[in-house]
């Protein structure tokens, strides 16, 4: 199976987590993440596809670069609600959050909705799911799941509902969501990168 070649550095794959892909966050990753939050007034009431954390958005942003970075694009504007790149003719949305250490397999990955009455189902193929330690200085691009696939194997929770069995964990406070474990991700080291057709569609450059 043909996986994603780079020369770059900054990609290291593991050996104890053979599905995830780490990757040194760059100079180049957080300033492009400093410069799209730069944009935003959190204080508006129009929805914000990161929420209105400006912390939260900050990390959407880095995971953003971190995929666009892995499969070899170079880094541009991105302000889709629904997706955040086209590529092998597929609208992939990617989902980053902040970690103190590699998750393990059993951690979820997570789907937030503002549709407190339901879920609100973005209007993209895939979902990417990614892992930032809190210094911002290495990510895990953890697997990736269609997006059909994430809400029929996933688990509904309601806002103020445990995030698990553990109610020391924490709560749902914000949002509804669905969670499904790592471990039900597909390796996104396998994807096949159709490089005829990967730029058709592709969003706004910088």
């Amino acid at each position: 199976m043909m996986k994603f070649h780079s020369k770059e550095k900054n990609i290291i794959h593991l050996k104890d987590e053979k599905m995830y892909i780490e990757i040194n966050i760059t100079k180049d990753m957080l300033n492009f993440a400093k410069d799209k939050i730069s944009t935003i007034k959190f204080n508006k009431k129009e929805l914000n596809k990161f929420g209105s954390e400006k912390t939260r958005t900050f990390f959407g942003y880095i995971g953003q670069a971190m995929i666009l970075s892995y499969i070899g694009i170079p880094l541009y504007d991105v302000e889709t609600f629904d997706y955040d790149v086209i590529f092998n003719n597929k609208k992939w949305e990617i989902k980053s959050i902040s970690c103190k250490y590699k998750p393990p397999l059993d951690f979820l990955a997570t789907v937030n909705s503002h549709d407190l009455k339901g879920v609100h189902k973005q209007k993209s193929d895939y979902y990417i799911f990614n892992r930032i330690l809190y210094d911002k200085t290495i990510g895990w691009i953890l697997g990736y799941i269609s997006c059909d696939d994430f809400f029929k194997k996933g688990e509904f929770k309601s806002k103020g509902e445990n995030i698990c069995s553990n109610p020391s964990v924490g709560k749902f406070e914000k949002a509804n969501a669905t969670v499904l474990p790592i471990s039900k991700l597909h390796s996104f080291k396998d994807i096949k990168l159709d490089k005829q057709n990967w730029l058709k569609g592709r969003p706004l450059f910088l």
